[in-house]
């Protein structure tokens, strides 16, 4: 078994991580446990949206104590269906659209594996819903802090299911 992550700093780690007025992260599924077994997140005020591979185990209760709300939802980070592997659904961009809009007033925390496509898709859809009253075109054309930022690339299709569908 591999032992925890554990880093001196975990302050100096999220540099590489998009943090402002409308995330506390968008962030990798270790680099949250990390910060959140440290208490390194602020959790007042914030909503968490857990992205999980399906075959994977979503978060104990006990690891997402805290936050105003929680979405934990299970999707594979692909574009296209191939085999057994399904891409998000129309259900799933429902379901994360209505936690989204309910939860417009707050700070987001999403996360997924790696913290750069799927979340970075949802962190997309949450900047075009609060930001642009989610309107896919005015953001399109608009500011992105998400889009603008290297760390990410956004999984579009995500995005259109959350936005569009």
């Amino acid at each position: 078994m591999q032992a925890p992550i554990t880093y001196v700093n975990p302050e100096y780690r999220l540099e590489a991580y998009l943090k402002n007025d409308l995330f506390e992260g968008i962030i990798g599924k270790m680099d949250y446990l990390n910060l959140y077994n440290n208490d390194f997140i602020d959790k007042f005020g914030t909503v968490l949206i857990a992205i999980h591979e399906p075959t994977g185990m979503v978060h104990p209760s006990i690891k997402t104590e805290g936050f105003d709300d929680v979405l934990q939802i299970n999707f594979w980070d692909i574009e296209n269906e191939f085999g057994n592997y399904k891409p998000i659904t129309k259900e799933q961009g429902l379901e994360m659209r209505e936690f989204i809009t309910k939860n417009k007033d707050k700070r987001f925390l999403v996360h997924c594996a790696a913290g750069q496509s799927r979340s970075a898709g949802v962190a997309c859809a949450v900047e075009c819903i609060v930001n642009f009253n989610g309107d896919a075109y005015a953001y399109g054309t608009g500011s992105s802090a998400v889009k603008s930022h290297e760390r990410y690339s956004p999984n579009y299709v995500v995005f259109d299911k959350i936005i569009k569908d």
